[in-house]
């Protein structure tokens, strides 16, 4: 019994001294699995550095884009009169200016600039360069500022007033115009307007009586101030 024992014993010290030899080299290997597991399953990456300064260099690689066409879109207004003959662009620009004159008188608010004057009857004809001379026929109210004669001297005299009685007012179209009438009163003294305004040529002619003298002026109507920025007569 004691030589089994003896014999059991020894086969114990014999394997554990092989297993104490045994574990060193496995815990030097675990560490190069555990790399070779981290190596499998990171990416490699590496830069390329210059052999000078050893700084990392990055390369550009430029990225070429398709041209951007511009397309130019142009709004045309149709022109009315394209397509017309040089006649029938004629006859369209008098029946346009013809409902202008139109479009003036109907709404009441326009002012007669005026080229000459007449007494009448016999009287001479004098021309009037002044452009402050005007006759403003507005919605509410009249301003009249005019140069009148008298007598065989042909003495200049001046109108110059504004009212807000307005009587008797008249409009009518006739085939080649408008006539248009009324009284005006500055205080006590009426003064009667007669215009006569062509639609074919824009000539106006105002018959104007005072209780002293019958004025005669030929000229033309708009609707704006000499000396406005936006006066511009029709054309």
């Amino acid at each position: 019994m004691k030589t089994c024992r003896a014999v059991l014993c020894a086969a114990a010290l014999l394997w554990l001294m092989q297993a104490a030899a045994q574990s060193p080299q496995a815990a030097v290997r675990s560490p190069q699995a555990s790399s070779s597991s981290q190596s499998q399953s990171s990416p490699q990456f590496s830069l390329g550095t210059s052999a000078v300064d050893s700084v990392p260099q990055t390369t550009v690689v430029p990225v070429q884009q398709q041209p951007v066409q511009l397309v130019e879109h142009t709004t045309v207004y149709e022109d009315p009169a394209r397509g017309m003959t040089r006649p029938e662009r004629r006859a369209y620009r008098a029946r346009l200016y013809a409902q202008k004159i139109d479009s003036l008188v109907q709404s009441r608010d326009y002012m007669f600039f005026p080229n000459s004057m007449q007494e009448i009857p016999g009287g001479l004809i004098r021309s009037i360069y002044a452009d402050y001379f005007f006759f403003g026929m507005f919605v509410d109210h009249v301003e009249i500022h005019l140069p009148t004669e008298r007598g065989v001297t042909q003495y200049v005299e001046m109108l110059n007033f504004d009212s807000m009685s307005i009587r008797s007012y008249q409009a009518a179209r006739l085939q080649r115009g408008w006539c248009i009438s009324f009284d005006v009163a500055d205080g006590n003294t009426v003064y009667h307007a007669d215009f006569a305004v062509s639609t074919a040529t824009g000539e106006t002619v105002l018959t104007l009586l005072t209780p002293d003298v019958t004025m005669r002026y030929v000229g033309w109507l708009w609707n704006k101030r000499i000396g406005d920025p936006k006066f511009r007569r029709i054309d």
